[in-house]
């Protein structure tokens, strides 16, 4: 009878089955952690990840001109170089208070083995902090999943198009989003895996205090919010309220004070608050809020490319419940989510936002994907996710092997693909590898195995690495204005010892690619305000600057002064500063030389004599 009414009870049966399938899963999770403690190292798929992502990233590095905010950060390091103060970020001696100096420091100490900071000093440090990135995804993903999944998870995030995009630039994202999801994922697997209380919170804070030198308070915020949600949910009040929390809390006072002191010391309150405040407050808005909700999500797929279409399988319920039967994955999607729900209304509900912002959780999602390849390549995958999958490598495959089209097409000099256009020794392997690809990838029907998806994610990731290094990054050159001839052209219009000074502040592009120091004046009221010896001189020109007013600032900092020199000067020449030819011309430097009478020229030579 028992035996009876036990077939005759599905729910029972159910129940059962899944019972069984958590205590397999746990035994599952007991066997991953034990080899991800001990041997992470001895795993292939890890120097795969790590080789894989640093050619791709190291490859081309210096290709494009300097762009964005990358000769803003550079020019603080230079000048700290230059002048020995490591403490104090400053644009042509002037106190620039808009972010910490970590990514500054970074700069510079590769510049000190280079002996300038030149493009490779500018870069590397992301090259190398994606990488990383890359190589921490796998090694804590490893923990919970196999080497399929890990290796998955490492690669979606390295080969994500916004990834690939800043990822090797000199912008502060590459580097911050390595402290900031250091900081959560290696926190969460000393939980895991029952390291001391007190190094697990001292790791996690220290990590998140690093990442706050970099752009501010985001890091601290994330790390404490995520953690904190994530005990409670648990109902782990013994380790929010510890002296070993209290432990971590002042390794974060401690390392930030080490150079917030002295800052303060050498600045002031107000230029203390603008560094940990202004930007943010400048860009959290609610104006637009309701477009900017409806947007982003879909901005936030767009900048996963094209990994996260493999996301929507969350959307199929039966998917979930397998998930959540399956006890292998509870501990690590309960963080996941955690952190995601946590984190992601800071940008989703703040219309300033941008996709970017929201790099340093892109790690997170990226370990989604790698559930879902992994699952793929299970026994018990049902058909829809097998397909699934299939039609992600044909979807690649048909993107290679059209844009391995494009691109011979391309080479016998179609003028509207001009752009695209790259040498033989390239397209040609591409082409070829494109077509191998396609043809493994659409004749390959037999049921997903492990083997076989970890072969297809190498190759997919192979190919829009290498799809990014050659023809996007030549069709983004073509399009760059790089201001190498014109910098040359204007030294030698300039006497050999002529010191540049500009009359307030001037573009920091220009300022970098410029090479030599431009100390900065006012903007002079009179004639006599003009320090005897200057003779040539810049200013930044901007789109809507007449006789009357004209703009004047750097970063977030901004005002009026006259657009009436008063003085009689001739331009000399006009360096269009912006990166990209298709911007606006207006926003030039205008390059001067102050016109003297005989009299008065000679007169400053005197003084400039005494």
């Amino acid at each position: 009878m028992d035996g009876l009414r036990q077939t005759s009870d599905p729910g029972r049966n159910k129940r059962a089955g899944a019972a069984d399938g958590c205590v397999a899963g746990e035994k599952a999770l007991a066997t991953r952690q034990s080899d991800a403690a001990t041997r992470p190292w001895r795993q292939w798929q890890l120097w795969a990840v790590v080789g894989l992502v640093a050619t791709i990233y190291c490859a081309r590095l210096t290709t494009l001109p300097v762009c964005g905010e990358e000769s803003r950060w550079a020019t603080v390091a230079s000048e700290m170089i230059a002048s020995g103060d490591w403490i104090v970020p400053r644009q042509q001696g002037q106190v620039f208070a808009e972010r910490p100096p970590l990514g500054s420091w970074a700069m510079a100490a590769v510049g000190l083995v280079r002996g300038e900071v030149d493009l490779l000093a500018i870069r590397l440090p992301s090259a190398l902090a994606t990488t990383l990135t890359a190589a921490l995804i796998y090694a804590y993903a490893r923990i919970f999943l196999n080497q399929l999944g890990a290796l998955a998870a490492a690669m979606a995030y390295a080969t994500a198009g916004q990834v690939l995009q800043i990822g090797r630039l000199g912008e502060s994202e590459a580097l911050f989003t390595l402290l900031v999801a250091a900081s959560l994922l290696v926190w969460h697997a000393g939980y895991t895996l029952a390291w001391p209380k007190a190094a697990v919170w001292c790791a996690g804070y220290g990590l998140a205090a690093l990442a706050a030198l970099i752009k501010g308070p985001q890091a601290p915020v994330y790390f404490a919010a995520v953690t904190i949600v994530f005990l409670a949910w648990q109902r782990n009040w013994k380790w929010i309220f510890s002296w070993q929390h209290l432990v971590g809390v002042a390794t974060l006072v401690t390392i930030v004070a080490a150079w917030q002191i002295p800052f303060w010391l050498a600045t002031d309150t107000r230029t203390v608050l603008d560094v940990w405040s202004k930007l943010a407050r400048e860009r959290f808005s609610f104006s637009g809020l309701a477009s900017h909700a409806l947007q982003f999500p879909l901005e936030t797929f767009g900048c996963l490319l094209p990994w996260s279409f493999l996301l929507t399988a969350y959307l199929d319920p039966r998917f979930c419940r397998q998930l959540r039967a399956l006890g292998v994955y509870r501990p690590l999607l309960s963080f996941i989510v955690v952190a995601l729900a946590v984190t992601y209304p800071s940008v989703w509900l703040s219309a300033g936002a941008r996709g970017r912002y929201y790099m340093p959780l892109y790690p997170c999602l990226a370990i989604l994907v790698g559930i879902v390849i992994e699952r793929a390549a299970a026994d018990d995958a049902s058909y829809e996710l097998r397909r699934g999958w299939r039609w992600f490598c044909w979807g690649i495959a048909t993107v290679m092997l059209v844009g391995s089209g494009v691109l011979v097409v391309a080479e016998l000099n179609v003028r509207a693909l001009s752009p695209l256009a790259e040498s033989w020794a390239y397209t040609l392997p591409f082409t070829l590898l494109a077509a191998l690809l396609g043809w493994w990838l659409f004749t390959d029907r037999a049921t997903p195995s492990p083997r076989r998806v970890e072969r297809a994610v190498l190759a997919c990731s192979v190919m829009v690495g290498l799809a990014f290094d050659g023809a996007a990054i030549t069709a983004r050159a073509h399009g760059m204005h790089d201001l190498t001839d014109e910098i040359a052209a204007l030294h030698s219009q300039l006497p050999a010892d002529e010191h540049l000074v500009s009359f307030g502040p001037v573009a920091h592009r220009f300022a970098y690619c410029y090479g030599l120091p431009i100390a900065e004046l006012a903007w002079p009221a009179d004639a006599d305000s003009v320090p005897a010896g200057v003779d040539y001189f810049c200013f930044e020109q901007h789109p809507g600057d007449n006789a009357q007013v004209r703009q004047n600032g750097r970063g977030s900092y901004w005002g009026t002064t006259s657009g009436t020199l008063p003085f009689e000067w001739e331009q000399v020449a006009a360096v269009p500063y912006t990166p990209y030819r298709n911007q606006d011309a207006a926003k030039s430097v205008i390059i001067g030389r102050i016109v003297r009478s005989a009299a008065t020229a000679t007169s400053a030579r005197q003084a400039v004599e005494r």
